[in-house]
C-alpha cells in the first residue's frame, strides 16, 4: 500500500441472486484525490461503493484501510471508521427538520446528558452558508425540494467530518450555482487530505475535479487512468464498448402543426405566459432551479391549480386534474421517478399495465395472457433489460426504469409527453436510448415538453428552448444555432 493510500481494495466480487455484478475489483483510494467512478447503469459501481460504506458484504475479496483489515458490516461501523457517503436516493426523514437530519444518531449532548440544541443549531447553521444554501436548520425535510434535499445530503457528510466521502450523482438534481459551491468544497476537502469517490455520468464536471478515473462496465474494471492522461471519448468506449456521437440527435426546425398551446397560464409559481408545441417537436425549457419550469408542467397537467386556458388540437379543453390530463392523452414522467413514477414493489409488467387494467378485464376476471403480451412486447421493444416481466421495478438500473414508464405511456396512447429531467441519473449508454425513444416517438407524431437542468441535454435534444426565471418567460430560441450554453446561461442568470 502506497503512503498516501486510504483503502486498498482487492478482488472483490458480489453476487445477487446468482447474476454477479462485482467481478475481481482492484483499486486504491487516495488522499487528497478525487477518483471519479463512471460507467452505466448497472456497471456495478453503487455496488461497490455500498460495500465500501457497509450497505453491503463482499462475497469474496478483501479491504483494507490504514493498512487495518476493513470488513464494515454496518453503516454506523464504516463511518466510526471515517467513511461517509452521499446518496442519489435520498436518504433523509422526511417529517424531521434539516438540524434533526443532519445529527439523526450522532445527536450533541452537553454535560449533563441533555441534547445540545444551540451547538447543534450553531454547526447546522455554519455548513448551510458555507453552502449557501437557501434554507434554515428548523424548516422541515418535507418542505424542501428535491435540490434542497440532496444539499442537504452533501451537508450531513461535510458535517461528519470524514476522511472519505463517496458522492454518489451528487450533482444530478441540483443547480449549477449549487454545483460551483459544492466544486469548492470539494476542492477544500482535498487540501485537508480527505479522499473522495465520485460516481456521475456528467463527463463534462469530470475537468473540474478528477485526479483519476476508474470506468466499470459489466462489473468489471475496463480501466483506470489520470484523469490529464485521457479523453471523453476513450472513456465513454470504455464504458460502453462503442463510440457514441450525440450530434445525431440535432435536426432543423421544421414542425408548424401546433398539437398544444397554452394562454396565460399562471399560478402562485408563474406568471401569466403563453406559448405553444407542434405535432413532432421537442420543445425545452431551461432556467435555474425554482424558476416555475416543473410548475409549467404540473399546472397544464392539472397537479397544481392554475388559470389560464389550455388548447389541444386547437380546441379548447379543461384540465383540472391529472386525470384530465391522461383522458386527453398527456402523459407525465416526473422527475422523481422513484416515489412519483413507479410502484416499486410491483413488477415491470404491472407498472406498465397498471392505467389500463380495465382494457384486460373479462366481465370478472383478468385477461392475463393478454397483459402479459403487451407487457412482452414493450420489455422487447425498448430494450427494458431484466430478466423476465415480472422483476420487481425497484431492481432495475435507472434507464430501464425510465423506460418502464415510457412504456407505460406509450401504452396508454398518450400522443403529449411532459419530461421532467428525463435522464436524471442516467448513464450515457440508456441516455442515448432514451433520446432514441423520444425521437421515435416525435417522428410518430407525438409531441414533447421536456424540462432539464443539463443544458448539453436542452442542447442535443430540443428543438426550441424557451427560458424560465423566477417564474417568467424571458426568452424562446427557436433558430437551432442559438441554442447553445451561454445563449441559455445569459437568460437564465439574467446578464
Amino acid at each position: 500500500m502506497n503512503n498516501n493510500t486510504i483503502l486498498s481494495i482487492k478482488n472483490i466480487s458480489k453476487q445477487f441472486f446468482g447474476v454477479t455484478v462485482l467481478e475481481d475489483i482492484s483499486l486504491d483510494i487516495k488522499s487528497s484525490e478525487v477518483l471519479c467512478l463512471i460507467g452505466e447503469n448497472g456497471a456495478g459501481k453503487s455496488t461497490l461503493c455500498k460495500i465500501i460504506a457497509g450497505i453491503y458484504q463482499a462475497d469474496s475479496g478483501n479491504m483494507e484501510i490504514y493498512n487495518k483489515t476493513y470488513h464494515p458490516i454496518s453503516v454506523k461501523q464504516a463511518q466510526t471508521m471515517g467513511i461517509g457517503f452521499i446518496h442519489q436516493e435520498l436518504m433523509l426523514v422526511p417529517q424531521l427538520t434539516v438540524l434533526e437530519n443532519m445529527f439523526l444518531g450522532n445527536e450533541e449532548q452537553t454535560k449533563f446528558g441533555k441534547m445540545d440544541w444551540n451547538m447543534m443549531e450553531s454547526k447546522t447553521q455554519s455548513i448551510i452558508n458555507e453552502l449557501e444554501l437557501d434554507i434554515h436548520p428548523y424548516d422541515k425535510i418535507a418542505d424542501l425540494s428535491i435540490a434542497q434535499q440532496q444539499m442537504v445530503e452533501i451537508a450531513k457528510a461535510i458535517l461528519g467530518n470524514y476522511k472519505i466521502i463517496i458522492f454518489d450523482e451528487p450533482t444530478s438534481s441540483i443547480s449549477r450555482k449549487n454545483t460551483e459551491v459544492l466544486f469548492k468544497i470539494i476542492h477544500q476537502l482535498k487540501a485537508k487530505g480527505v479522499a473522495m469517490i465520485y460516481i456521475s455520468h456528467r463527463l463534462e464536471e469530470f475537468k473540474f475535479i478528477s485526479d483519476r478515473v476508474t470506468v466499470l462496465r459489466d462489473g468489471r474494471i475496463t480501466g483506470t487512468m489520470n484523469y490529464n492522461d485521457t479523453s471523453p471519448e476513450e472513456i465513454v468506449k470504455l464504458m460502453v464498448g462503442r463510440n457514441v456521437d450525440f450530434s445525431q440527435y440535432q435536426r432543423e426546425n421544421h414542425f408548424s402543426q401546433e398539437k398544444l398551446r397554452v394562454e396565460n397560464l399562471s399560478n402562485q409559481y408563474i406568471k401569466p405566459l403563453s406559448f405553444k408545441v407542434n405535432k413532432g417537436e421537442i420543445l425545452g425549457f431551461a432556467g435555474l432551479v425554482g424558476s416555475g419550469r416543473t410548475e409549467i408542467l404540473r399546472a397544464i397537467y392539472g397537479a397544481d391549480e392554475s388559470t389560464g386556458n389550455i388548447f389541444i388540437d386547437k380546441k379548447l379543453v379543461k384540465i383540472s386534474s391529472p386525470e384530465d390530463a391522461v383522458k386527453h392523452n398527456i402523459g407525465f414522467i416526473t422527475e422523481d421517478r422513484k416515489s412519483q413514477g413507479l410502484v416499486l414493489g410491483m413488477n415491470i409488467r404491472e407498472n406498465i399495465t397498471l392505467p389500463i387494467l380495465k382494457r384486460f378485464w373479462n366481465i370478472w376476471k383478468l385477461n392475463k395472457s393478454e397483459e402479459r403480451e403487451i407487457a412482452e412486447k414493450h420489455r422487447s421493444k425498448l430494450r427494458i433489460m431484466s430478466k423476465s416481466q415480472d422483476q420487481q421495478t425497484k431492481t432495475l438500473s435507472g434507464g430501464n426504469q425510465q423506460k418502464v414508464i415510457i412504456a407505460r405511456w406509450l401504452e396508454s396512447g398518450a400522443n403529449i409527453l411532459f419530461f421532467d429531467e428525463p435522464t436524471r441519473g442516467i448513464d450515457i449508454g440508456a441516455k442515448s436510448e432514451i433520446y432514441d425513444l423520444m425521437y421515435q416517438f416525435t417522428e410518430q407524431g407525438g409531441s414533447i415538453i421536456m424540462v432539464s437542468s443539463d443544458l448539453p441535454e436542452l442542447i442535443t435534444i430540443s428543438d426550441r428552448v424557451i427560458v424560465m426565471k423566477n417564474g417568467e418567460m424571458v426568452a424562446e430560441i427557436s433558430d437551432r444555432q442559438e441554442i447553445n450554453e451561454e445563449n441559455l446561461m445569459h437568460f437564465m442568470i439574467g446578464i
